[in-house]
């Protein structure tokens, strides 16, 4: 068992909670951070594992195999932090947003600079490990802080989660063990 994988887990869902369905969320009724749209895939790939058609029957056991799945792309990482850190972000802004998220993370702090490509590649967990982890971290927190503003700005209607989003890009994994 992947004992990063297992705090990441419990991290991210006491980030997300259970079932929440606010008429100002685009993504619809959310239960664990899943998404209508996201289980659908999943029932769609994995008929046999019989997860409700309905978000809101989805169990946390359920939700957990979902993000294990389609989440955790962060074992080469050597900072068990910064692995809980963007799981907690690609399952919060997408896997696509967190990578970009980390290498404009380590293009703040090193040269030459990576591609900011959402790809979490071997150039970018190899920058990332390279970097100083506590270091990191907090670049990381304050490139998501500024990710979520951006929505904020685009769309003042998403300013109702603005508070509780900085809230999540400062809270810091506490882990203190090598992946």
């Amino acid at each position: 068992m992947n004992s990063t994988l297992e705090n990441a887990l419990a991290f991210t869902l006491g980030n997300e909670g259970g079932y929440v369905n606010h008429p100002a969320d685009p993504g619809g009724a959310t239960n664990f951070g899943i998404i209508q749209r996201n289980l659908d895939k999943w029932n769609g790939a994995h008929p046999e594992l019989g997860f409700p058609g309905d978000v809101k029957g989805l169990t946390q056991d359920q939700a957990s195999t979902i993000y294990r799945t389609d989440y955790w792309r962060w074992d080469g990482l050597s900072d068990a932090s910064i692995a809980i850190k963007l799981f907690d972000i690609g399952v919060n802004c997408g896997l696509e947003v967190a990578v970009k998220l980390l290498q404009r993370a380590i293009n703040a702090q090193a040269t030459p600079p990576i591609a900011v490509d959402g790809r979490p590649g071997p150039a970018t967990i190899g920058a990332a490990n390279a970097q100083p982890p506590q270091a990191l971290l907090q670049t990381l927190c304050l490139a998501q802080k500024s990710y979520y503003q951006s929505i904020v700005d685009r769309n003042p209607t998403q300013s109702v989660f603005l508070k509780g989003w900085l809230r999540r890009a400062e809270r810091i994994p506490e882990a203190t063990h090598v992946v």
